[in-house]
Order: structure tokens, then C-alpha cells, then sequence
């Protein structure tokens, strides 16, 4: 690893209340709580994120801030949630699982992309798809009528050039993830002839994102695209940090030389086990990062603890919505810029 200098070190710290959004009984995000990714639209903060409950599938809710209230922390919750729904047609291809939300305001309206997974795919080995909800107000979306947009998952979607273009993962046949990039006609047409390949893993022995790449969002500063990553060293979609990498173009990425930004927490914690989805917001000289993270959260002071732990630590999703939970993190950075 490239030594840094005190000036140069990029390190994100967690907030002393995370997780911020726990996963909360009652609500449609009692079981898992993840995925975020934040929108300013029409004079409030609009933070999306993934929500899952006892039957099992997912669906996406949205939570606000006014700019004078914001800190980062404190949200209040959309009485519609969830405010996109997984679709009663089981032929459809959102019938199971509704997850990643991606959303970006153009001409005055939302557009928000999601991955999408039928209620039978992993049954059936069945393509995973990228699909579009339109609002405009940001919580009232209605699904695109010729959905799905594209084959992938874990959409983000950036505007440069006067266009929008679509960064999504797929798996490879060496089992890893790589992220494709591919820019739009319009806000509903990404052709896949498109797409190419602009990340993937460094392949470097022992680095934390050696074997696969997942979950990346994207943060624009002056004329740097800067994304946010999740890095596994060992599984395809577990990540054990989050690393920094900067384009101009969008397709040439240089890694950050002092990576990882940020890690799991420690054992016994809430997020010891992976993290996924960091997104990114600046506000003064503070960078603001929700992510998702998982863990058990039991600490480790009983035997039962501890073997819960050592299963979200070392498996890939150990112990997973068992013992295991994805909840809603914030940390913070205090700088005036990401540039190194």
C-alpha cells in the first residue's frame, strides 16, 4: 500500500448513533433495513432504501429531511411507505424482490432505478433485471410500462454529458462481479451492445477487493466522479470495505493508493460482517457516507455470541437473517476536498 500523507489520508469514521435506520418491528423494513441512497428534490433530503419483513421480499421506502433539519441522522419516515412495491404477477420480473434504489431528478421528476429479482429466480437460475419508477413528487412512482430497462443488478446512475448513463453489476463466469457502464438514448433505453466493462477487482494478493467488486455509488466533485465500492477479498458480494476510485470520463478509474476508506466494525458489532452501498453527500467541509452493513449485534460475551459473530465474520452471509441483520449506518469525513 502507497504510503499517505497526514494531509492526503482519506478515512471515514462511524457516527456514534449508527446504525441510524435500525430494522424496526411493525414496519415493512423489520427484518432488513439497506440499500441507501440519498436525493435532494423539490426542497427536501430524500433518502431511498430497501426494506424487508417477515414474509421475505423486498421493497423500497423513502425517508426526508428538510435542508435546515438536516444532520445526517435524524429522518422522518413516509407515511406511503414502501413507496415501490414488489408486483402481484408472479411471470413479472419484479414479483419477488424490489432492492437497490438508484434515483437521480431530471426535467423536474424522478427517475428512479431498481434490481429487480422474480419470486422464483434463484429456483429457476432466472436473469436478475434493472427496472425504472418515474415520480414526480418522490414519493408517489409509477413503474416504467416497458420494464425491465437492462439484465444486472445494483444500478447507480450518473448525468454527464448531457445524457445519462447507467453503471450496473453482473457476475462473471469466474464468479466475481465486475461493473459495466453504459450510457442511455433517453432515461428508459440502455442498450446492452452498449455496456463495457469500467471496474473490477485488482486481483492483488492479500487487498481487500482482491477477488470481487459490488454495490458501487458514485459522488461528483468539481471534475472528478469519485465511487464508492465494496471490496471482498474472498466472496463475490460480501464485502469487507469500501474502497475510493476517481475518474474524469467515467470509464478510466484510478484506485485511491491509500485504500480501504472505511471497514467492518468489530466483532460482536452491528456491522462486523460486510458493508454494501455507500453513498455519498457533502454538506460544508463534511462528507456525510450512509451505507449498509450487517452483523449480529450481540456482542461477545456468551458462547451463542460468539459463534453468531464468527459466522457473520468469516461466511459468506453467515448466519444471514438469522442471527445476522442488515441495518442503515452513517460516518463522516471533515475535509474541504477528496482530491489526492
Amino acid at each position: 500500500m502507497a504510503s499517505q500523507s497526514s494531509t492526503s489520508t482519506i478515512r471515514f469514521s462511524r457516527a456514534r448513533l449508527s446504525p441510524i435506520i435500525p430494522r424496526t418491528p411493525g414496519t415493512f423494513y423489520s427484518v432488513h433495513v439497506a440499500n441507501p441512497d440519498l436525493l435532494l428534490f423539490k426542497g427536501k433530503v430524500h433518502l431511498y432504501f430497501r426494506g424487508q419483513a417477515e414474509p421475505g421480499y423486498d421493497q423500497i421506502g423513502v425517508a426526508y429531511a428538510t435542508p435546515e433539519a438536516f444532520d445526517g441522522v435524524h429522518w422522518e419516515m413516509c407515511a406511503d411507505n414502501p413507496v415501490i412495491s414488489v408486483s402481484r404477477n408472479r411471470a413479472d420480473f419484479d414479483s419477488g424482490y424490489i432492492l437497490d434504489p438508484a434515483a437521480i431528478a431530471v426535467d423536474n421528476r424522478v427517475y428512479l432505478y431498481y434490481s429487480a429479482h422474480r419470486y422464483d429466480w434463484q429456483n429457476w437460475n432466472i436473469p436478475s433485471h434493472i427496472g425504472l419508477a418515474i415520480s414526480d413528487d418522490g414519493t408517489h412512482f409509477s413503474k416504467y410500462v416497458d420494464n425491465p430497462i437492462i439484465e444486472g443488478t445494483a444500478p447507480e446512475i450518473v448525468w454527464h454529458k448531457n445524457r445519462l448513463v447507467l453503471f450496473f453489476q453482473k457476475r462473471t463466469p469466474e464468479g466475481n462481479f465486475n461493473i459495466y457502464c453504459c450510457p442511455g438514448r433517453d432515461a428508459f433505453h440502455f442498450e446492452p451492445e452498449l455496456a463495457v466493462t469500467v471496474f473490477g477487482p485488482s486481483k492483488q494478493p492479500g487487498a481487500f477487493d482482491s477477488y470481487s467488486i459490488s454495490t458501487v455509488r458514485i459522488f461528483r466533485e468539481h471534475d472528478w466522479f469519485y465511487m464508492f465500492y465494496g471490496g471482498c477479498d474472498r466472496f463475490f458480494d460480501y464485502p469487507c470495505a469500501i474502497g475510493l476510485a476517481r475518474s474524469r470520463n467515467l470509464l478510466e478509474w484510478e484506485r485511491y493508493p491509500g485504500n480501504p476508506v472505511f471497514e467492518r466494525g468489530e466483532a460482536g458489532t452491528w456491522d462486523e460482517g460486510a458493508l454494501w452501498f455507500a453513498t455519498v453527500y457533502k454538506e460544508g467541509n463534511t462528507y456525510f457516507m450512509w451505507y449498509e452493513g450487517t452483523g449480529t449485534g450481540l456482542g461477545l460475551d456468551s458462547p451463542e455470541a460468539r459463534a453468531a459473530s464468527r459466522l457473520a465474520v468469516d461466511e459468506d452471509y453467515g448466519g444471514y437473517r438469522t442471527t445476522s441483520f442488515s441495518q442503515i449506518g452513517l460516518a463522516v469525513f471533515e475535509r474541504s476536498s477528496l482530491a489526492w
